[in-house]
């Protein structure tokens, strides 16, 4: 029998993530050691270590207050079609008619690499009924799936992407040509089991244009239709291309962004986190939280997809040096590395952002595309405490600030200090009028060529004086030749 029964009740896979506590310890998720790392080769060993290291979640207090928030509008969808087992069983005998009101679109948007696709993974397992997705009663026994996720990077088409979340019996041998039809099967099948929330990830990679927008739209809004809530996550330059499509699009498409963040650098979630990447094999990285942390978040902006590609190198480092442990010396050289100049260019980038907007065109990719757009602009904050020019920072900008010299950071907070300090109004001056210059004559130009020539006969003397060749000290070679 499933691991569910009669004694968790009808919708208890939402009633037991009430607190933020409940969801913070079912989306945690550790490392898994790897064992024997010396005895594989350096590539089969790095594909290890990556493959952990992926698996691992940290949710920090802005990952909760998003599942939170998607787990709280799943749970109210479900409540309104089916609060019951009874209401369930009579919708889908046809007795209770389907009416659906329209649900936002989400648009989970950050930096690449800063763990939406990991944010989704994790809101998937922690609504999921049982490992085996199983909700059994006496006399049922149900499939049933609250969340969905597709990633589009592994589809083609719209019919490949509805295909993926049909009944894979239903399907199965069949050739669907019709969307349509496609579309009126998976919005039974949600409703068979239970789907309250569709998460589609890694939106960029639909379509391979650099600006062409149609196709991702409309396969956006292809997917809203079975009428259940989603959640799409997309990078920066992909919701810049969709802020260029008509209004009423952009009214349903990006009306209800989500920005996710890099941690700061001092953060409890970033500081649990390298921890969990150094207990992946502690023999094999000898690296302390407590003294690394801070340079390790220095190097990768925060951003744990690029921690995991400065670890990796900072692993083929140690390797060739015929080293038994990574040091803070192998991660250095690693950053300075030819294999990590596109991650350090990013980072580098990241960091000139934060003080100053020159680049923000050349690397829109960086910048986020909603305002005000926090994280990379530092609001102009008023009346701050004398002495405490720091008061207010938000974390991120903080965080990349971190990345600059001591020195930098005395003259950024000078900076800050002058622009608050209030300007004073303009002093009375008083202006001299010149005189106007008399007109320019014949007569005028023969007194000013005498007194030119006069000018120049005066200096001549004095000048032949010092250019004469007796007045010189003779050279060595003079002495020569005259002896």
């Amino acid at each position: 029998m499933s691991a569910a029964s009669t004694a968790d009740g009808w919708l208890h896979w939402f009633d037991r993530l009430d607190t933020d506590d409940a969801i913070r310890r079912a989306a945690y998720r550790a490392v898994t050691p790897v064992k024997d790392l010396q005895a594989l080769p350096v590539e089969r060993a790095c594909s290890a270590l990556d493959a952990a290291w992926s698996e691992v979640f940290v949710p920090g207090p802005r990952h909760i207050e998003i599942l939170r928030m998607l787990v709280d509008q799943a749970k109210e969808y479900s409540q309104s079609m089916y609060p019951t087992l009874r209401d369930y069983n009579r919708r889908r005998s046809g007795e209770i008619e389907t009416v659906r009101k329209p649900y936002p679109i989400r648009c989970l948007t950050g930096l690449a690499g800063v763990s939406k696709s990991s944010l989704m993974q994790a809101l998937v397992r922690i609504c999921q009924v049982t490992p085996d997705s199983q909700f059994v009663t006496d006399s049922q026994r149900l499939t049933v799936h609250p969340a969905r996720r597709i990633s589009v990077q592994a589809h083609l088409s719209v019919r490949a992407l509805l295909k993926s979340l049909s009944n894979p019996v239903a399907v199965a041998g069949r050739t669907m040509v019709d969307v349509s039809v496609l579309l009126a099967h998976v919005r039974d099948w949600f409703q068979a089991t239970g789907t309250a929330l569709l998460i589609v990830d890694e939106m960029q990679f639909y379509t391979q244009s650099g600006k062409a927008s149609t196709k991702t739209a409309q396969l956006i809004m292809t997917l809203a239709s079975p009428g259940i809530p989603l959640v799409y996550a997309a990078n920066y330059s992909l919701v810049k291309k969709l802020l260029e499509r008509p209004h009423e699009e952009k009214d349903r498409l990006l009306a209800h962004p989500i920005v996710l963040e890099p941690p700061d650098a001092d953060s409890e979630i970033w500081r649990t986190a390298v921890g969990e990447y150094l207990a992946v094999a502690p023999e094999h990285f000898h690296l302390e939280v407590s003294a690394h942390a801070h340079e390790l978040h220095r190097l990768t902006a925060g951003l744990f997809r690029i921690l995991r590609q400065l670890l990796l190198e900072a692993y083929r480092v140690a390797v060739g040096r015929s080293a038994r442990a990574v040091t803070m010396d192998d991660v250095r050289q690693a950053y300075r590395s030819a294999a990590f100049s596109s991650h350090r260019k990013d980072v580098e980038d990241l960091a000139s952002l934060a003080v100053s907007g020159l680049i923000a065109q050349q690397r829109a990719d960086l910048v986020c595309p909603f305002a005000p757009v926090r994280g990379l602009q530092r609001p102009m904050l008023h009346g701050r405490a004398a002495g405490n020019v720091e008061t207010g920072t938000i974390p991120p900008v903080a965080m990349l600030e971190s990345t600059l010299s001591i020195d930098a950071q005395k003259t950024l907070r000078v900076l800050r200090q002058a622009a608050d300090h209030p300007l004073r109004p303009n002093d009375a001056a008083k202006v001299t009028p010149l005189p106007r210059r008399s007109t320019i004559s014949a007569q005028t130009l023969r007194e000013g060529a005498e007194l030119l020539r006069g000018t120049l006969a005066k200096s001549k003397p004095s000048s032949a004086k010092r250019s004469s060749p007796s007045s010189e000290p003779p050279t060595g070679r003079d002495r020569v030749e005259t002896s």
